[in-house]
């Protein structure tokens, strides 16, 4: 388990640094964020200023890129979880930790959708309720992920001490 979690620890950072590095000129005036931007339009308005500003080609990459990266975290996500679960004395903290490790799938799952919705949007096919649907499956990923990544913290000397015992 430890080897397979620093794997995916190590292609979670990788394809991150590749995500940032490649989607760069994303970041500009009118979007600070960069494809976040994008995963938080809800307007028309708002997509029509992206994909004046972007180059698209950048762009559409830069999503493709995510669906590694989706793999990538949410493998860290689950076997981290699954692995500190195993180290709390307390039943109910074992049963979060492997509740959360499948949280983490249905974070990768809602960001799978946002990302097909993404590659729509760009394309020009897109609704007010499809901007919508990108923003709240990008809002619930966030969330979910947030959720696991504090029980992961929350775990961390919990974890260390067991180690060491």
């Amino acid at each position: 388990m430890k080897q397979k979690l620093l794997i995916a620890a190590f292609a979670c950072v990788l394809m991150f640094a590749a995500l940032r590095w490649q989607g760069a000129s994303l970041v500009t005036t009118v979007s600070s964020r960069g494809i976040v931007d994008l995963e938080m339009a809800t307007k028309p308005s708002q997509i029509t200023i992206l994909i004046d500003t972007w180059d698209l080609s950048v762009t559409k990459m830069n999503i493709w890129i995510d669906f590694l990266f989706i793999v990538a975290y949410v493998a860290f996500l689950a076997l981290a979880a699954e692995s500190v679960s195993a180290k709390w004395k307390n039943q109910g903290m074992r049963i979060i930790g492997l509740t959360l490790a499948r949280v983490a799938v249905v974070a990768g799952v809602l960001d799978i959708g946002e990302n097909l919705l993404m590659l729509q949007t760009i394309a020009g096919n897109f609704t007010v309720i499809s901007l919508q649907m990108t923003h709240y499956f990008a809002t619930i990923k966030f969330t979910l992920a947030a959720i696991v990544l504090i029980y992961l913290l929350i775990s961390l000397p919990v974890s260390i001490r067991n180690t060491k015992s």
